[in-house]
């Protein structure tokens, strides 16, 4: 059994490491792009691009060499107050009007905090989108003792981004990481997250709810902190099922972790897990009859899961949503026909343009969820009009354009980084870190083929950030 857990976890972690260096080098090159005509595509990068990404790696390698001497001084309320203020002046001077999916979603997290059912049940597009709908939900009830206006669902937003950056920088010191507040500053500054405080979606709610389970889970692998593990991803699996994949990495990483001690204990670890995968399971099993028996009409349908596993290998833009062949309608029959229905040539040209794509575009495109679409009029994007939205209005503008390299720059960091991290890491410590880089590795393999957005690795931030700085330690150790 241990030669075999060593094995798959080998194989795993190498590949993995060629697959990220792979991915790297090519995105040092070529960068990956999102058009607001809202469609991917990839550019040279100029030597601007490089020198940013590698200031930025030389940036977080001061601010840990530098850690102990700053983290006398600051402690985890003061990091809260500044970049919680940062947040909310975000939101406050960039009042972006909500747009596509979050306009509705906005609309129905304003109705659950009214109570008003009846305009709920008049929403066509909550009614189909389900998934969308709990998430209005989500944020209605959080909502409901606040003023109704999207600025107070923002806020909600703000302190989501704080809790996401808190236990990730807990988790880090479950890991035994020297500087837990240098992982809180650097989640908070990670430019992505912070701009999607301007959002009311469920990338923020989601990937808060993940966090706090893996905090949990790497506390200890006891049956208190699995159960409330299980309960965070179940909430978060309600919002999206993309949480699940953490169930499975924590459950792959728990039998791997006790190995023959999991049957040997009369059963008492197997039941752990087994009451874990329960638990993460039937919350959002309750949660869809719930929101379908209340807030439903008889009669609605629901969104297809496999239309955007169908609009994943969309040959025309590689996987990206394709607005002109939108269909929700769409079975597994209509992928498989569409898979096998072309030559290798153009399966090789479709997923190696995929996968380099949603690995290498760094920004999550939150240029566009922060932003919004281009415009001439501020009163076109934006709620109201502040000092600096006429910086914000198009995507060509030096503004823009800044924010979009810094974010990118970050990600390639971390990215860069988190390779460092997983080819030092000794084999004692990989018990550790083995959930994180699964979690990794089964987002591959099922983005492979889902829906092209690269916001849809936002939860990946997670373990590549928390492996970063584990590589970032070991350089400051070897060079201080």
């Amino acid at each position: 059994m241990n030669r075999l857990v060593s094995f798959i976890d080998s194989v795993v972690r190498k590949f993995w490491i060629v697959f990220c260096i792979i991915i790297l080098i090519g995105a040092i090159f070529v960068k990956a792009m999102y058009d607001f005509g809202d469609f991917p595509y990839f550019t040279w990068n100029l030597a601007l691009d490089v020198l940013v990404f590698i200031v930025m790696i030389g940036v977080y390698y001061l601010l840990l060499k530098c850690a102990d001497k700053w983290s006398k001084f600051i402690n985890y309320p003061m990091l809260w107050i500044i970049f919680g203020a940062i947040g909310c002046l975000i939101v406050f001077f960039i009042p972006i009007r909500p747009f596509s999916d979050m306009q509705y979603v906005t609309e129905g997290a304003l109705l659950f905090s009214k109570g008003d059912i009846s305009g709920i049940m008049a929403s066509d597009y909550l009614q189909v989108i389900t998934k969308n709908l709990k998430v209005s939900m989500f944020y209605g009830i959080l909502g409901i003792l606040l003023p109704k206006s999207i600025f107070s669902f923002r806020i909600i937003n703000v302190f989501l981004y704080l809790l996401i950056a808190h236990f990730l920088s807990k988790t880090g010191e479950n890991l035994g990481l020297s500087y837990p507040k240098t992982i809180f500053i650097m989640v908070a500054s990670y430019v992505p997250l912070l701009l999607y405080c301007n959002q009311v979606y469920f990338d923020l709610p989601v990937l808060c709810m993940c966090t706090i389970a893996v905090y949990f889970y790497t506390r200890e692998r006891n049956i208190k902190n699995l159960m409330l593990a299980g309960i965070f991803l179940g909430v978060g699996s309600s919002l999206r099922v993309l949480s699940f994949l953490f169930v499975v990495a924590i459950s792959v990483d728990y039998v791997f972790y006790y190995k023959k001690a999991i049957l040997q204990d009369k059963g008492k670890k197997f039941f752990i897990l087994l009451a874990f995968i329960l638990i993460s399971c039937a919350i959002p099993q309750i949660t869809d009859a719930f929101v379908n028996s209340c807030f439903r009409i008889e009669g609605a349908e629901d969104e297809s899961i496999w239309t955007l596993f169908w609009m994943g290998i969309n040959e025309e833009e590689f996987g990206f949503m394709h607005n002109e062949i939108a269909d929700g309608t769409k079975t597994f029959s209509d992928f498989y026909s569409l898979l096998i229905s072309r030559n290798t040539e153009q399966n090789v040209k479709l997923f190696g343009r995929k996968i380099f794509w949603e690995w290498s575009q760094g920004t999550y495109q939150a240029q566009r969820y922060a932003f919004g679409n281009d415009a001439v009029l501020w009163d076109d994007k934006f709620v109201y009009e502040t000092p600096i939205t006429h910086y914000f209005m198009r995507d060509e503008q030096t503004c823009r354009q800044f924010v979009n390299m810094v974010m990118r720059s970050q990600y390639l960091a971390f990215f860069a980084l988190m390779i460092i991290g997983m080819i030092k890491m000794g084999e004692n410590e990989r018990d550790k870190y083995r959930m994180l880089i699964y979690l990794m590795f089964g987002t591959f393999l099922v983005l492979f083929f889902y829906e092209l957005k690269s916001r849809y690795i936002l939860h990946c931030m997670i373990p590549m950030i928390l492996i970063a700085i584990y590589g970032m330690e070991r350089i400051v150790r070897r060079y201080s």
